[in-house]
């Protein structure tokens, strides 16, 4: 049997996808074998993406929200900031919630897990562990090493990469978020509180993998040394630092990538979960009508310029220098505190930043006097 619709992957972009397909009444197939699990990520869902997708407020359990988050600079200059509220969410949970709506909507689930694909006459020929399917349209949510991504368009290159590492553990369940700056190289070390326990890690591009291990340690001994260590984690993520890799198709007639194996991930932050869930909503929009291919250039009207900019921007925000400066400024100005938090919660784009803070900055300036 040709099925319509073949989604590989049941995370957040997979199964948003097949949940919002089922509401328009085209029931896709989700092959996935590991989803509901905890995953290395963060889990921040920003007010932004509450707003847009209120799907996501239903998440039954183990979240907690966060209105304060503690940035800390490569030397250790700090400075507390309060903002909106972040959803800090265990992936299981949000995961695991997406993909019985999209089930209980009508979508199917097949528990294995994609090895290949090969396009053939009528469309793909889907392989698993344990068996063959077809489909005439196949959606890459398959993440960060997608079999439908290399099928189509390639790897992501290993310069656009980055690695994390880090641990799921209990003892510092606060109502504030951290996040260290790395001293050297472009990354940093986080703390999320959720309900139950915390993520803590580090990450940073992949020519620095080999110390992520040494930072981590150094993290945890300054700043969390009584955690309860539940389990480790360790993953690659799509780090773009080329305005170029952009360039790449995310869609053909015949197939589509979303989420991580679109490489749609803030370049700055890592953050993915806006953008797998706003790839799923446009990619629902073409596949709806009928034009699978027009999905890439959706994504690029909604929301790659700020893509770009970011790319751009990554080296000047990542400067140690600039980092010394902005942390010490942060800490002394309200206006420039809202920026950034703003920034955090996607009401901010990377696009206006200059001219908003241009606009501000006769207020950033004269806060900072004031609190000499």
């Amino acid at each position: 049997m040709v099925e319509d619709i073949a989604i590989v992957g049941g995370g957040p972009a997979g199964a948003y996808l097949g949940y919002r397909l089922a509401q328009n009444g085209i029931y896709a197939t989700i092959y996935d074998d590991s989803h509901p699990r905890e995953k290395p990520c963060g889990g921040g869902i920003t007010p932004f993406t509450l707003e847009r997708f209120p799907l996501l407020k239903g998440v039954p359990s183990s979240y907690r929200f966060v209105h304060r988050m503690l940035f800390i600079s490569p030397e250790g200059k700090e400075a507390m900031v309060s903002g909106q509220s972040l959803m800090n969410v265990s992936r299981e949970h949000l995961d695991g919630y997406l993909r019985h709506t999209a089930v209980d909507s009508g979508a199917k689930l097949i528990k294995e897990r994609v090895s290949g694909i090969e396009e053939s006459a009528d469309g793909w020929l889907i392989r698993t562990q344990k068996g063959e399917y077809r489909s005439r349209l196949v959606i890459g949510a398959d993440g960060v090493h997608s079999v439908v991504r290399r099928a189509t368009v390639g790897r992501i290159p290993r310069e656009n990469l980055a690695a994390c590492i880090g641990y799921f553990a209990r003892g510092v369940e606060r109502d504030y978020s951290v996040m260290r700056f790395l001293k050297d190289c472009k990354g940093y070390a986080w703390i999320f509180p959720r309900e139950t326990h915390s993520s803590i890690g580090v990450g940073t591009d992949t020519r620095h993998a080999r110390n992520l291990t040494g930072y981590l340690n150094e993290f945890i001994e300054d700043y969390c040394p009584n955690i309860e260590k539940i389990s480790p984690f360790g993953a690659m993520m799509p780090a773009a630092r080329d305005p170029k890799f952009y360039e790449t198709p995310c869609s053909g007639k015949n197939w589509v990538l979303i989420g991580d194996a679109a490489g749609h991930v803030d370049p700055i932050l890592g953050e993915g979960i806006r953008y797998a869930i706003w790839g799923a909503e446009l990619a629902a929009e073409a596949i709806l009508d009928g034009e699978p291919a027009k999905f890439d250039a959706l994504w690029r009207e909604a929301y790659c310029p700020d893509f770009v900019e970011a790319c751009r921007l990554f080296e000047f925000v990542y400067n140690p220098d600039m980092l010394e400066l902005g942390i010490m400024m942060i800490a002394r100005s309200e206006t420039l505190a809202r920026i950034v938090t703003d920034l955090v919660a996607s009401e901010q784009t990377y696009r206006g930043l200059r001219d908003q803070v241009i606009a501000s900055l006769p207020r950033i300036m004269s806060e900072q006097e004031h609190s000499r």
